[in-house]
């Protein structure tokens, strides 16, 4: 059985089987012969912009994906995006400029996202969003904003999305693709998983090769385009690039690192291994991928200031919990090998603080425990340091010290919410996961988008877009409203409209 079926069962379930029902007719097999202007692997975020306008220009274009729908994650996604000088921002006088969004992607990324990378998409994303919104995207009546409640943002309105999210933007592109499919000049070849790429005797990459249906597929092509994503859903490739286990299987199914290891295999290499952000975690269904998201705690202290402590594996604090910038948070749980800490408490609390899980009761949260394998209890610290595989007098004296904090008003960490002790059995330990849906690391290009050899040196006919260039191309190790999807459209859309000579 191939390993992603449970993942595919579960994404049809999630979104609905009519959604995939695409109103495009793909290709049944392509012709084997023929050579191709442009082979796409990949029919989603960067590789639908780049059929779409390469067709237009005159190109015979290949566009092939291993789901039978076209789309990618905007089956799942939540279609924000970003660029200075849209339509939508005339609509409400707003004045912006691509050298300010810019400044703003490197402030916001903390200075890690791609210069190059990112000077192209900020120059190119007003023109690409306008032309979404001129196709029908219609922003949310209060947008376009700066971002999102308790994250920095960007220092003008730039930020919107649609309220059908992703499912708005790939309506748009079925729209704007189906009569080049139907004309013949984008042929659409659907589950087909490309293994490898082909390459001459100089390392030039010449086309593709594929197993359809028993049958080998060889495909020749003059330039080839990797678009297939991230790896969030192959667990084993998400481990050896960041060195941190994969939890929730909460991302697009067909995720699954192909692009990069074609990539590799042909000489290129990857970066952003070090910027994985694994937000602030989760309570999960389970510890083994993939788990399903089950609730999320509220960590953000400008919502609820904690009344308890967080411990990691060795049973130390590891962060000030009640950090004012997210990002702080973020990284520190980054830090931890396993993804993974407790939150600790006692019955004291459990009766004095406010609930930590949104629209839960105590006596709801109180029923989890013993029936749910995050939720643990025990009537002393030394026990319940061994149910959650801690240690003991680690656990002991973390807690000792943190009381002693709360008696004398200074923490060690800088904490400044500190409303009472830990010392009244039971107490609680509830255990978060580090999880995302995104892939930091990716496939490294020059500013032409060709992906590049460890020497520097472009490996010829062969670019990648879209987060096969992984999410630290233009977002660092932070959240940058919008720039996900903008810049896999921006750069997709570049790449097939000029960027690219196929002659």
């Amino acid at each position: 059985m191939d390993p992603t079926d449970i993942s595919k069962r579960r994404f049809v379930k999630a979104i609905g089987v009519a959604t995939l029902a695409t109103t495009i007719k793909p290709s049944i097999v392509v012709a084997r012969q023929r050579q191709y202007d442009f082979l796409i692997i990949g029919a989603g975020t960067a590789g639908l912009p780049a059929a779409i306008f390469a067709a237009r220009r005159g190109a015979s274009v290949l566009l092939v994906d291993s789901a039978q729908d076209i789309g990618g994650t905007l089956h799942l996604a939540y279609g924000m995006v970003s660029g200075a000088g849209t339509l939508a921002q005339a609509k409400r006088g707003i004045v912006d400029t691509p050298d300010q969004h810019f400044d703003d992607i490197m402030r916001l990324s903390n200075g890690k996202a791609d210069p190059s990378i990112t000077r192209l998409v900020a120059d190119n994303a007003g023109d690409t969003l306008n032309w979404l919104l001129d196709a029908g995207l219609t922003p949310l009546a209060e947008h376009p904003i700066t971002g999102l409640s308790g994250r920095p943002g960007y220092s003008v309105a730039r930020y919107f999305w649609d309220k059908d999210r992703g499912r708005a933007i790939l309506a748009i592109l079925r729209r704007q693709l189906a009569p080049l499919v139907a004309t013949g000049h984008v042929k659409l070849q659907l589950g087909t998983r490309i293994s490898e790429l082909i390459t001459d005797a100089a390392g030039v990459v010449t086309g593709a090769r594929a197993r359809v249906g028993g049958n080998d597929l060889v495909v020749s092509a003059k330039r080839t385009l990797l678009a297939t994503g991230g790896y969030a859903m192959n667990p084993t490739l998400f481990e050896r690039l960041v060195g941190r286990p994969a939890y929730a299987g909460k991302s697009y199914p067909f995720s699954q690192g192909d692009g990069l290891n074609m990539a590799v295999a042909t000489g290129g290499t990857l970066r952003g291994r070090a910027l994985h952000r694994p937000g602030t975690g989760s309570i999960l269904t389970s510890d083994q991928f993939e788990g399903e998201v089950y609730a999320r705690f509220n960590t953000r202290p400008e919502q609820r200031q904690p009344w308890e402590i967080w411990v990691n594996d060795t049973g130390q604090r590891f962060v000030r919990e009640d950090a004012p910038e997210i990002h702080d948070r973020e990284q520190a749980l980054a830090s931890q090998p396993r993804l993974r800490f407790r939150i600790i408490f006692d019955h004291n609390i459990l009766s004095a603080a406010p609930p930590g899980i949104p629209d839960w009761t105590r006596e709801k949260l109180l029923s989890h425990f013993g029936t749910h394998s995050m939720f643990v209890t025990a009537d002393s610290l030394a026990s319940l340091a061994a149910k959650i595989g801690v240690d003991g007098t680690a656990l002991k004296r973390t807690v000792d010290d943190y009381n002693a904090a709360v008696v004398g008003g200074r923490d060690s960490l800088g904490r400044k919410h500190l409303p009472q002790p830990i010392s009244t059995a039971p107490y609680y330990a509830i255990t978060i996961l580090g999880n995302s849906a995104t892939s930091s690391a990716g496939v490294v290009t020059d500013n032409r988008l060709r992906v590049l050899r460890g020497d520097g040196s472009p490996i010829e006919n062969l670019y990648a877009a879209g987060e096969v260039l992984g999410s630290g191309a233009t977002m660092g190790d932070a959240f940058v409203p919008g720039m996900m999807l903008t810049p896999a459209f921006t750069l997709g859309r570049l790449l097939g409209g000029q960027l690219i000579s196929f002659g």
